[in-house]
């Protein structure tokens, strides 16, 4: 049988897997940096989705009081698992969906001869990154800024392949915003997400996913707690 690529569950659950692995070395074993190279490959992933997710979703408010409400819920487990103060990944993806839509907004007005709702929306999506770009920097996310702008470089094209270059690009940017050698690994986030073959795949998983993120960090927080 041909091979045709990935499918959206395959990538997430390449991205889940390598969460884990780098969870496991930040929580049990923390001089080992082998661990934490490989779970570079993770977020990239999961911030590719979020884009995708903000481009197929039927509700734009549910999507983000979801993505949001969880972030907030599980605050209280990742500062409590891994010893660190920062605004977890759910909170630093709820700004890049907020910033996506005001991009959508915009590039839905560029499609009219409404100049007034260009100058708006355009002037509104630029005062929006602003505030965010304030805001990591006066409160600690998850990957910072360039973590944020992901699926916002993502969302600015509509083709696939158009898409994947411009997840590579930022997954450049970030390696190098990071300063540190660790984070470079990232990169292999690239070549692997050039699989994606532009489908979900047929098992519905969203909900795994959400409670995949606590549920593995409660088991690594016990465990260590044990050890």
């Amino acid at each position: 049988m041909k091979f045709k690529g990935l499918n959206g569950n395959a990538l997430k659950i390449i991205a889940a897997i390598t969460m884990f692995i780098d969870h496991v070395g930040m929580i049990l074993f923390p001089q080992e940096t082998i661990f934490r190279m490989i779970g570079r490959i993770a977020f990239p992933i999961f911030a590719f989705f979020i884009a995708e997710g903000c481009r197929y979703t039927r509700n734009k408010k549910k999507y983000l009081g979801l993505i949001l409400c969880l972030g907030s819920i599980f605050q209280a487990v990742f500062t409590l698992a891994t010893k660190q103060t920062m605004l977890n990944i759910f909170l630093t993806f709820s700004l890049s969906i907020i910033l996506v839509y005001f991009l959508q907004w915009f590039k839905k007005e560029l499609q009219t001869k409404k100049l007034w709702g260009k100058a708006v929306s355009g002037i509104s999506f630029l005062a929006a990154l602003f505030f965010v770009y304030l805001f990591t920097n006066k409160i600690t996310v998850d990957y910072g800024f360039f973590g944020v702008m992901i699926p916002v470089l993502v969302s600015i094209f509509d083709g696939l392949w158009e898409r994947k270059i411009a997840f590579a690009i930022s997954i450049v940017l970030l390696a190098f915003s990071m300063h540190t050698p660790t984070q470079s690994f990232c990169l292999l986030a690239v070549p692997i997400l050039f699989l994606y073959m532009g489908k979900k795949g047929t098992i519905k998983m969203k909900y795994f996913f959400y409670i995949f993120y606590p549920l593995h960090l409660c088991i690594l927080f016990l465990l260590d707690m044990i050890l």
